[in-house]
Order: structure tokens, then sequence, then C-alpha cells
């Protein structure tokens, strides 16, 4: 019955746009995306985290670590876009998101 839910779940958030299938058969999350935009864009580090605790993927440790990476790279020419992605890939473990 669990299982079912669950795929029941996974249906509907990709029906509504908040996840994408990637090649690989795992998800792309788009508030990864939305979150290294404020990041990218200076927002306070609150406001990332909440985005990304509305991610399936990220619990407080996950998060905390991609910011370990991130901020360092904040006074990129991009404003730390690319080095927020990287690291969201690297504490996942996979090459998820590009």
């Amino acid at each position: 019955m669990a299982l079912v839910i669950l795929y029941i779940a996974k249906k509907v958030s990709v029906y509504r746009g908040m996840v994408k299938p990637t090649a690989s058969g795992g998800y792309e999350d788009y508030a990864v995306y939305h979150a290294a935009q404020k990041f990218a864009q200076g927002a306070s580090l609150d406001e990332i985290r909440d985005i990304l605790l509305s991610s399936y993927e990220f619990d407080q440790q996950r998060i905390e670590e991609t910011m370990r990476l991130a901020l360092p790279h904040r006074s990129d020419g991009d404003g730390g876009y690319r080095a927020f992605i990287k690291a969201v890939n690297q504490v996942l473990g996979e090459e998820i998101y590009d």
C-alpha cells in the first residue's frame, strides 16, 4: 500500500512540474535550481535553506554541507550558481543537476 502511495505521489510531482525525470532514471527537483538562482542573486542563507528543505532530496545535514561547499564561491562571476550546482551534485553523490 505504501509503495502505491509513493508511486502516485511521484507521478503527481512529475505532472505538476515539481520534478523532472533524468536520463539516468533519477529525478531533478526544480527547487534545487530555484535555490541556486537565489544563491547567485545574494539571497539570505536562511531563504536558501527554506527552499532546499522543500526538496525531497535534502535534509538539514545535506543542506549545511551544500552551503559549506558553495559559500566560498559566492563572489564568482556568476554569483556562485555553478559552484552551488556542483556542490549539490557532490553532496548527493551523483551528477543529477547541470
